[in-house]
């Protein structure tokens, strides 16, 4: 009887702690259930089969988990199970025929981000003169990879 227990509760808390890490990753409580029953098969062995024979159990489990471990790693399995698919796209530039001291008008408010109307492109641009109000009036100052600097174009005078 108390074998079959102390063989059942080890073989239980093996196959949990081998679908915690495969199966539901993250959860913690299959892990958990899994250490506690590997735990009760130790109890087990030492309180109904001596301390000499709870010795080895712990021994045979320690062991079981290491031939285990070397056993799902060895087999790739890792492999099979991660994502081996590469980003190779980039974003997509600012277009061409925009340039500094292009003007255009804001679309949305820029605070500081916002959508502008650059000649017949709509584009997110930062304003460099804080926030700029929908429909006013800007000037393009800086252009990077992915961002249009822009401030609020002023009227002058003279």
């Amino acid at each position: 009887m108390e074998w079959g227990a102390l063989i059942l509760l080890a073989g239980l808390g093996f196959t949990m702690i081998i679908l915690e890490f495969l199966v539901i990753p993250g959860t913690g409580l299959v892990g958990v259930l899994g250490l506690l029953c590997l735990g009760a098969s130790v109890y087990v062995g030492y309180r109904f089969l001596g301390v000499p024979t709870g010795h080895f159990i712990v021994l045979g489990i320690v062991a079981g988990g290491g031939v285990l471990t070397w056993y799902v790693l060895r087999m790739k399995t890792w492999e099979k199970l991660s994502l081996n698919s590469q980003i190779d796209s980039k974003v997509d530039g600012i277009s061409p025929e925009i340039q500094v001291g292009d003007t255009g008008v804001t679309v949305g408010r820029l605070a500081p981000m916002g959508k502008v109307r650059i000649g017949a492109d709509v584009v997110e641009a930062m304003s460099e003169s804080g926030y700029i109000d929908t429909n006013r009036e800007i000037e393009v100052v800086k252009i990077h990879t992915d961002k249009i600097i822009v401030k609020l174009k002023t009227e002058r005078n003279g």
